[in-house]
This record gives structure tokens, sequence and C-alpha cells, in this order.
């Protein structure tokens, strides 16, 4: 054994004793763990056998042998079964990897470049088939422990977390990671807290049809994460196809908002669709879904109480005229053509005229001038998203 090896046997405990401090101290999940002295005897136990059977198969030129993947599976299926999150188990490691590459080089000398580089090349192939293991030993208790809705959760987090462990939660779900995301957010108004397992069984039966990533993040908020072309796509692909699905599952009137953004900024474009959602009108069917660009108006004046006041006082004006509502909401989305909206909304052109005039008499502005349309299309916004109920 060289002088190398022979210097890393020797530090093997103290090594070993520093890598499970090194755990408690930057993985909440190992203090905890560690806080048991059996668990922490364990996890010594184990990273000590990890060096020095490390030093044996480099020495004798071996790499790792069947059963040593196996233990280490068996190692990492047993912390998902002690409740590690996904997270901690790969940035698990991440550290011991660092640490195992650090103590290495401390030892090292100008003497020993060609055990040295022995080393690395063992540590960084082996490294690689020992990880992957304990990955596989985590993940496949993980199937057998949580539902998929629960698992999906956790893609969810580590997603908006930018974790690297997410590649593994998401390949071993067959779930397709991407550069850029459309960030669906789902209100759900009114709807009563469910249960783990009501919940779990929407995101599923929505994951059957789809395969992407989505999870509830409030009791009325569901959060969808579906694959954009282009980070500046706006609005992204269709994901009307998606929504629809969930609102069909969920039973319930909706609001709807979406913002693209890369995946290593989604908590922006999740904050973004957030914010779009509470401006957008509320529909029991979905047959829109809101960007920033069809709710800026009502974002504007949402934040400002004196206009938001003034709004409401046009709007109470209109909610008290027959279908005035509705009747300037279908005008608006078909453009203002009088006869696509009077096929929409089943009357006569005629009538629809004669809605408009009323209109006009009670709010005193005409709804297809200019003013009209920035003062009423917004009345009508806020009062189908429910903002003045």
């Amino acid at each position: 054994m060289s002088g190398l090896l022979d210097e890393l046997m020797k530090r093997s405990d103290a090594n070993a004793r520093a890598e499970v401090k090194a755990y408690e101290r930057e993985l909440p999940d190992y203090r905890v763990h560690a806080a048991d002295p059996r668990s922490r005897a364990e996890m010594l136990d184990y990273a000590v056998w990890f060096r020095r059977h490390t030093v044996e198969l480099v020495s004798e030129s071996r790499g790792l042998s069947g059963e040593d993947l196996s233990f280490i599976g068996d190692i990492g299926r047993k912390r998902a079964e002690e409740g590690f999150s996904t997270g901690a188990a790969q940035r698990v490691l991440a550290l011991h990897a660092t640490l195992m590459l650090r103590e290495i080089n401390e030892v090292a000398d100008g003497d020993d470049l060609e055990e040295l580089l022995r080393l690395t090349a063992w540590f960084g192939e082996q490294g690689t088939r020992g990880s992957g293991s304990y990955l596989d030993g985590y993940l496949a208790a993980q199937r057998l422990r949580l539902s998929v809705g629960k698992r999906l959760h956790d893609l969810v987090d580590l997603l908006l977390a930018g974790d690297l462990s997410a590649a593994g939660l998401a390949r071993d779900l067959g779930v397709c990671l991407h550069d850029h995301y459309a960030a669906v957010v789902m209100r759900f108004p009114g709807r009563p807290p469910c249960c783990g397992d009501g919940d779990d069984a929407v995101v599923e039966s929505v994951f059957k049809m789809h395969a992407v990533p989505l999870a509830w993040r409030r009791p009325d908020e569901l959060l969808a994460l579906l694959p954009a072309c282009s980070p500046r796509a706006e609005p992204p692909d269709d994901p009307l196809p998606v929504v629809r699905d969930i609102a069909e599952v969920v039973e319930g009137p909706c609001r709807v908002g979406v913002a693209t953004g890369p995946a290593g900024r989604l908590p922006e474009a999740v904050s973004t669709a957030r914010q779009v959602a509470e401006a957008a009108p509320v529909q029991r069917v979905p047959h829109t879904v809101c960007g920033i660009a069809d709710v800026f108006v009502e974002l504007g004046v949402a934040r400002v109480p004196e206009v938001d006041q003034w709004l409401r006082d046009v709007a109470r004006r209109l909610a008290n005229g027959p279908d005035l509502v509705r009747t300037l909401d279908v005008y608006y989305r078909n453009d203002m053509n009088r006869l696509r909206a009077a096929v929409a909304l089943h009357i006569h052109p005629r009538t629809l005229d004669y809605r408009l005039r009323r209109v006009r008499e009670v709010t005193a502005v005409d709804p297809g001038s200019t003013k009209g349309v920035r003062v009423l299309s917004a009345a009508v916004a806020r009062l189908l998203a429910g903002a003045w109920t």
C-alpha cells in the first residue's frame, strides 16, 4: 500500500467522525437523526467502512462489487424509511463527495502524483456508481412509502428551490424536466381544506392524464408546471387542456393565472402567476388562461385604493342593470364584434344594441369608445374576479 493510501487508512476514523459532524451541522434531517446515540453510531460505522473499503479497493485495483452496491442501496433505502427528505438524500451525497476529495487532498504530496491520479479516477467512477445505488435504494423505498401525490409535492418543492436532486425524483416519476416552464396557478375560491388523501387523489388523477409536476400549495391553490418552448413565450403553449382537466377533477369554480420563466427562477414566475390569478375572472368551466398582459390594468387598480373605489362605483351601477355585466364581458371577449357577441349571448343583435345603450345610460360611458374599453372592461374584470364581494 502506498504512502498516500496508508495515510488515508490511518485517518479513516477521524475523517469519519468529522463527516458525521458535518452532516449534523449542514443537514437538519441528519441532525435530528444523529440525536439518537444508536443512529449516530450507525452513521459513523458506515462512514468508517466506506473510507477503509475505498482504500482497500484502490490498492487492489478493484471496483465496487455487486454486494457493495447492494449495501450502499440499503443505506439509501433505510434513509427513506426514516423519513429523510429527497433534498437531504441528494445533498448528503454532494457533501460526502466534497469531504472525501478534501481528505485526499490533505494527505497528498508531490511524490504521490501517480497514486493521487489513480485514487481520484477511482473515486470519480466508483463514486458515481455508489451514488446511483444509494439514490435507487432511496427512491425505491419512497415509492412504497409515499403516494404519487406526496412525491409530486416533493418534486415541485425541489424544482422551486432549484435543487439538483429534482432530476432523480423526476426520472423516478417519469416526468421530463425542461429549461423553461409555464407556472399555472389555479385558485378555487371557497374550497374547504381537504384531507391529505383527497388532495392526493386530485393530483394523481391529473398526473395520469398529463404527467406534469403539480401540487397543492394552499388549501385553495393548485400549482402546475408546464413546459414552455421559449423564455419569452407569452402566452406559453396552450395550457387550457390541462387547466380544464384540473377544473373538472376538482369540480369547482376557479381563477387561473400563468407566467413563464426559466427553470432556475421558478419562484418569480409562480409569484407573478399567483398575482395574475388573484385578478383573473372566476370561471366554472375555464375558457381562458390569463397572463399578465390580460390583467395588468386590474393589478394596477387593485394597488390604488382610491382608483379601486371609483371603479367599484361604476361596477355597482352596471350590476343594477339586467345582464349588463355578462353582456359586456362577452362583448369585449369578442373584440366588440356585435354579431359574434350576439351569437355567444344567444340574443338578437338588436337586443345587444339595447343593452349597450343601457350601459351608456347607467354609467355615462359609451362601451364602444376608447374610454369605455378602458373603464368598463376593467370594472367587469374586477367584478368577475370577485374583488368586491
